[in-house]
């Protein structure tokens, strides 16, 4: 990614180079966005660029250079990264020194997280995903790594059911998905946001929105719904 940035802000050299980082299929990719600023000191996004990227990913930062200056950001840059509630990662140029500005609240902090199991899995993002929106599932017993390659089973009818679950035919929003892959019993899951979506954290990706075709539709053995 870094070669790619490189590029982008040397062929807009000496203007404000800008884009943006999305999640696609659980991994970072950097898509450049055209700067309509009039001046070279300052960058806009263009709108449209912006619109159509977050219809087909989950933006995750907002990236631009100050060319031959350092990474310190402007006003207008703690202004904007905390109205969009999107992290900015400003970057030094021709040094390439990287400074991550936090918005004060993220827009939506359960996208793109880093991996780690029983902190940050797939169990986790599922239950996270569901408490943004009213529904809380108990917190898991102790899972142990791997757990589908050493013969245990933890999405055992059982557990989801105890996990306040029931176990339905077709799915629609906020219903948790089950997943067996490459495996002889579930291993994964979800949550289905409707249009054929769902929100997924997946081992070695970053938690993402994706859709369920081509690959996840036919690895489904189980849609659950919370029961109020």
């Amino acid at each position: 990614m870094i070669e790619q940035l490189q590029e982008h802000f040397e062929a807009e050299y000496p203007r404000e180079a800008c884009g943006i980082i999305g999640v696609v299929k659980g991994k970072k990719r950097y898509f450049p966005c055209e700067n309509v600023a009039e001046d070279n000191e300052s960058f806009i996004m263009s709108s449209a660029d912006y619109m159509k990227y977050k219809r087909s990913m989950d933006i995750i930062a907002i990236v631009h250079n100050h060319p031959d200056s350092d990474n310190t950001p402007s006003e207008g840059d703690v202004d904007n990264c905390n109205a969009l509630g999107i992290p900015y990662y400003i970057f030094s140029y021709p040094e390439m020194e990287l400074n991550i500005l936090e918005p004060k609240v993220r827009a939506n902090p359960l996208l793109g997280r880093e991996y780690k199991f029983a902190s940050a899995d797939c169990f986790e993002a599922s239950r996270d995903w569901l408490a943004s929106e009213g529904i809380n599932i108990p917190p898991r017993d102790l899972f142990e790594d791997d757990w589908w390659s050493k013969g245990l089973n933890y999405f055992t009818e059982e557990n989801i059911k105890n996990w306040g679950l029931t176990k339905v035919d077709s799915p629609q929003k906020n219903d948790v998905l089950i997943f067996q892959i490459d495996a002889e019993v579930a291993n994964h899951c979800g949550v289905y946001l409707g249009n054929d979506v769902f929100f997924h954290h997946a081992v070695h990706r970053l938690s993402c929105r994706e859709s369920l075709y081509p690959f996840w539709r036919k690895h489904i053995v189980g849609i659950y719904r919370y029961e109020t």
